[in-house]
């Protein structure tokens, strides 16, 4: 059984449905802080001058305090209509385009209050886009998992998940406890995916984009970019007990 937990961010990158890919049982870690102008309300396409941020609007009750699942988006603007003219925009001549807009257009359309809610639906969305069909998604808030540790808050989400193996990017070293999984039945996978670039419009590549640019460059065969035939794993980065 493999376990990811993962904070649910706005129109993920590609590692991140990787890692989707990889589970059995996906975790919104949807109770944990929320960080403005992170990605969590925010994400990068790539426009004809380079980079564009797409962001959400939320209304913070002060700077830090705030979880996931507490942030209510500011529909005081219209940036539903931003959104979507910037991905017509950006992505109309794309050759996969037409295959997606419909979603997203309708996505942008529909009434969003809380910024977890609209994340979610988006991953779950385009994982099946990706063709991840047997994931299954949980969310930690309703699980009742009330320890603090961050290493141990893991761990106790794995054995209730009865989990074989985690895996977790390796920028999560900066705060994991890896002797406190030596105690347990769980293997601690680090995971860091090394890409091949993909077709893209606009000139040379830029990697890091929203998962939108693959899809609406590759189609049906993003996955191909993702886990597929073009994907190459760094074997330096990925640590295991």
């Amino acid at each position: 059984m493999n376990v990811v937990v993962m904070q649910p961010f706005y129109l993920f990158l590609r590692k991140h449905f990787h890692l989707i890919q990889k589970s059995d049982i996906y975790v919104f870690m949807d109770d944990t802080q929320f960080v403005k102008n992170g990605h969590h309300n925010r994400n990068r396409i790539k426009g004809k001058s380079g980079y564009i941020w797409l962001t959400v609007p939320v209304l913070q009750k002060g700077r830090y305090g705030q979880k996931i699942n507490e942030v209510m988006i500011d529909n005081h603007t219209d940036w539903k209509k931003k959104h979507w003219l910037s991905i017509q925009h950006c992505y109309s001549k794309a050759p996969y385009f037409k295959e997606y807009s419909d979603f997203f257009e309708d996505c942008f359309k529909k009434d969003w209050e809380k910024l977890s809610d609209l994340n979610i639906y988006l991953i779950e969305n385009i994982s099946l886009f990706l063709g991840i069909k047997n994931t299954k998604f949980k969310i930690l808030s309703s699980m009742n998992i009330t320890t603090e540790d961050p290493t141990q808050r893991l761990i106790d989400i794995c054995e209730k998940l009865n989990a074989d193996n985690f895996f977790i990017g390796t920028r999560a070293k900066d705060y994991m406890d890896d002797n406190k999984w030596l105690n347990t039945n769980v293997r601690l996978n680090y995971f860091e995916p090394v890409y091949n670039e993909y077709p893209q419009l606009f000139g040379d590549f830029l990697e890091n984009c929203s998962i939108i640019d693959l899809l609406f460059n590759a189609g049906k065969d993003s996955f191909e970019f993702i886990w597929g035939k073009y994907f190459l794993l760094n074997n330096k980065s990925e640590a295991q007990h």
